[in-house]
């Protein structure tokens, strides 16, 4: 027997235009759901529509009835937000719809010739567990309905053959199953169970795509696991096999899968971490140019590369760290200068790097540096129109910190004071890159170590103090640097000999809520060992 027409999808474009209009139930339930009622009339509804059918003697449905059927099922399974549920009653949702299913299959040994349950109808049994928030009970549940549905069609029922999106639907389930500690490695043996069963002639419908493979991929990335970044690399790897040797080009790894590898490496903490990233980045390029566009790096792998330097600079305090970035950065423009719009830079890249250079103090005129790549971030936004690489204040402040830390001789410090005082008031000038309560903080710094003149450290002080406070902007680490850069006089006229806590809490308004919990964390210990014996 022919299978029945049936929407894909319970979520259709349908207009109410009066409910005297509505005669049937899937008009019904279109109307419904597109009325614009609350979440709880729409639940109310289908809870209604769902008893009213699985409560009535086995093998009595119209075809009216059963035509419902289907339609309740993907109304349940793919409408939770509209239908404003939630993980807490995703379990409601999920023995509704197995409990339609259900009832078409008694309805079809009860000799109903309308009752034919299909591979859509298993589909949205299998999502509705999956979104359950059931954790591992739903993937279990759902890799059982989809060896079953395998199963009846080896067996001869051709309506539930396995598709694509079937075997997607219960690797998903298992990437979702955030209480089971091997949900990746369920995740995979399905995956491999999926592909087995194609190339075996099984299931001519079980052929894997990429798509099947970036939920495993992911899985393996965050799941912080040792072996996670290996298993990733092998499932990369097993992609090339199939798509270069079995010719299943379905198969094939994309720049995406390759990034979260990378990913994966980056979140690791293992110390060869930059090395091997590096090393995947590379591979890529060098694949690209030989002609698989498929795995051309885009903006994502240059940020992903460029991460992986952090450890190095932060943690090792390896001099060379900045420069790579900075090297990598320039490739990063230059190709998007010569017309690869995947390669389209934004404001976060260009902080990276600005804040390496900020943290490599070793490297002599390394505020030069910064302030170099903070001059490419400006040019690219205002020249090339590059929206996403708007500076923000993040930017500044990290190039004025790189100032605030140089050493050297007194020209050299005056030098970059210069720098610092200019990216001040290049920050002042604009909306979006106006100086926050960190940005004054190494403001004060810069004028407490580079200035040599202490008459010229009080008159620029009192201005940038009175600023800090207009602004509202007197964090802690902008309090504790103006008065280490004062001397005592200014500092009692400007604060009136008071302590941090004392002062107006004007001043203080508009300082992050980061700072303010650093204040409040930093008064405890005070408070702590003042009590102490």
């Amino acid at each position: 027997m022919p299978k029945r027409s049936r929407s894909s999808s319970f979520l259709m474009t349908t207009t109410i235009v009066s409910a005297a209009l509505i005669f049937t139930a899937p008009t019904r339930i279109n109307a419904y759901i597109t009325s614009g009622l609350p979440a709880h009339t729409h639940r109310a509804f289908l809870r209604k529509l769902t008893y009213d059918i699985c409560n009535q003697s086995i093998g009595s449905l119209s075809p009216e009835e059963m035509s419902t059927c289907p339609m309740l099922m993907s109304a349940w399974a793919t409408a939770p937000e509209k239908l404003n549920l939630s993980s807490d009653n995703g379990r409601e949702r999920a023995l509704a719809v197995e409990g339609l299913l259900k009832r078409m299959i008694d309805e079809r040994r009860a000799g109903n010739t309308e009752a034919i349950a299909v591979t859509e109808d298993y589909n949205a049994v299998m999502k509705a567990w999956s979104m359950s928030g059931e954790g591992s009970k739903a993937a279990v549940r759902a890799e059982q309905i989809l060896i079953q549905m395998q199963d009846l069609y080896q067996s001869g029922d051709k309506n539930v053959q396995p598709n694509l999106e079937s075997f997607q639907i219960a690797i998903e389930a298992w990437t979702r199953a955030s209480d089971e500690p091997n949900a990746p490695a369920r995740a995979q043996q399905i995956l491999e169970w999926m592909i087995n069963t194609y190339k075996s002639g099984a299931n001519d419908k079980a052929q894997p795509d990429t798509l099947c493979f970036i939920p495993v991929l992911k899985a393996w990335a965050s799941s912080r696991k040792l072996e996670g970044p290996i298993m990733a690399e092998h499932l990369i790897m097993w992609m090339q096999q199939l798509q270069f040797q079995e010719e299943i080009e379905s198969a094939k790894p994309t720049t995406l899968c390759f990034n979260i590898v990378m990913s994966s490496w980056l979140k690791s903490a293992d110390i060869t971490s930059e090395k091997r990233i590096r090393q995947i980045f590379e591979y890529m390029e060098s694949s690209s140019k030989k002609g698989n566009v498929d795995v051309q790096p885009d903006a994502g792998s240059y940020n992903i590369v460029i991460s992986s330097i952090s450890p190095a600079v932060k943690k090792f305090y390896d001099m060379g760290g900045a420069r790579r970035a900075d090297k990598i950065l320039a490739r990063l423009e230059s190709g998007y200068l010569n017309g690869d719009e995947t390669l389209r830079p934004d404001s976060i890249i260009y902080n990276q790097v600005i804040d390496y250079w900020a943290k490599t103090q070793s490297v002599r005129g390394h505020f030069m540096k910064a302030r170099d790549v903070l001059d490419r971030q400006v040019k690219m936004f205002r020249e090339e129109k590059v929206r996403k690489c708007r500076p923000d204040v993040t930017g500044y402040t990290s190039v004025i910190a790189a100032c605030a830390s140089t050493y050297g001789t007194v020209k050299e410090k005056r030098r970059s004071f210069d720098m610092a005082h200019l990216t001040f008031m290049e920050s002042c000038a604009e909306k979006y890159t106006q100086p926050n309560d960190v940005t004054y903080g190494v403001m004060f710094k810069a004028v407490g170590r580079l200035l040599n003149n202490s008459d010229e450290q009080d008159k620029y002080a009192r201005t940038l103090f009175k600023l800090c406070c207009d602004d509202g902007f007197l964090g802690d680490m902008a309090f504790m640097r103006m008065k280490a850069a004062v001397s005592n006089v200014v500092y009692k006229e400007l604060t009136g000999g008071k302590t941090y806590e004392e002062l107006p809490e004007e001043w203080k308004r508009n300082v992050t809520k980061r700072q303010k919990k650093y204040d409040m964390r930093k008064n405890a210990a005070k408070k702590s060992n003042q009590l102490r014996p």
